[in-house]
């Protein structure tokens, strides 16, 4: 079997917007975190693993939307939310509403790991992750300059909800052919108190199977209208679709500019198409395809 990754940083209308320094750094990061998840493959690192720590590590990086460096909502607080399925066992875990745990995408896993249940939310989650010691922050530990100047910035304008939305997400084909998705997200800038997207929710923002696993980024709402991830596996599943045929279908069949998605099948096969202007991605493989982007791209994996 040939292995296979793919990582999102989110989608959106993000191409004009970039300043030089944001894509440079944007750019040397991409295919520094999908290295890490290129070397635990190369290891024999299982597929849920590999998408557990690639999701830890664009948490933990400040460019993108999750973790360190998440949009803030209406009330300059962060809510963060994750999922992550494994496709070999069927079994899956979200969170939803924490405001203190660093890494979301970890107590997603151990949701998965540790119960009989799919999903927590709040209160309830952030004690489960004081009983398992994950480790938990104050909620501006969240909080950077950037995204501060961005709240501000929508609340004097009363922007729309194409402002700031992304998510994070990784989706993994091990060399045993299993495969595995996670996604992890702050949601959108300006965002209600409570609000939940598409991140959290399996068959929406996150799914994985005997098939495929994908992982999607763009406007949350529209990807729970649509069951987006799941629709992916569905048309590979009864249609007998190829998986880049599949994931652009899915898309075409939503509202212009929804966002994007990444997916990978069983055979080491990688799909990122996207919709919007553009989509943080970077993709490796054991044939030795790699690559990164952020705008349209001709060919690809």
């Amino acid at each position: 079997m040939v292995w296979a990754l793919a990582i999102h940083g989110g989608a959106g209308a993000i191409v004009e917007a970039l300043s030089d320094d944001h894509r440079n750094a944007v750019e040397q990061t991409l295919p520094r975190i999908a290295d890490v998840g290129a070397t635990m493959l190369r290891g024999g690192g299982s597929a849920i693993d590999v998408a557990e720590q690639l999701a830890v590590e664009l948490e933990e990086c400040e460019l993108f939307n999750a973790g360190r460096g998440a949009v803030l909502s209406v009330r300059g607080t962060h809510e963060l939310e994750a999922s992550i399925m494994d496709g070999d066992s069927g079994r899956a875990g979200a969170c939803c509403g924490l405001k203190t745990v660093r890494n979301p995408i970890r107590l997603a896993r151990q949701v998965l790991e540790r119960t009989d249940h799919v999903f927590v939310a709040a209160p309830g989650a952030e004690d489960l992750a004081k009983e398992w010691q994950l480790p938990c922050v104050p909620n501006d530990w969240f909080t950077t300059d950037r995204r501060r100047r961005q709240l501000d910035e929508f609340l004097a304008a009363e922007q729309d909800d194409r402002m700031h939305h992304a998510t994070v997400g990784a989706v993994v084909c091990d060399a045993e052919g299993r495969v595995a998705a996670a996604t992890s997200t702050g949601g959108m800038t300006g965002k209600l108190p409570g609000r939940i997207g598409d991140a959290p929710m399996i068959g929406a923002g996150t799914w994985a199977d005997t098939r495929v696993a994908v992982s999607g980024t763009g406007l949350g709402e529209r990807f729970i209208r649509a069951g987006t991830a799941r629709m992916v596996s569905a048309r590979v599943e009864l249609l007998g679709e190829p998986l880049p045929v599949a994931a652009a279908a899915v898309l075409d069949s939503m509202p212009p500019e929804s966002g994007g998605l990444i997916a990978v099948d069983t055979g080491g096969v990688v799909a990122l198409p996207f919709t919007s202007q553009g989509m943080y991605r970077a993709w490796a493989t054991g044939a030795g395809i790699v690559g990164h982007a952020i705008g349209p791209t001709i060919g690809g994996p």
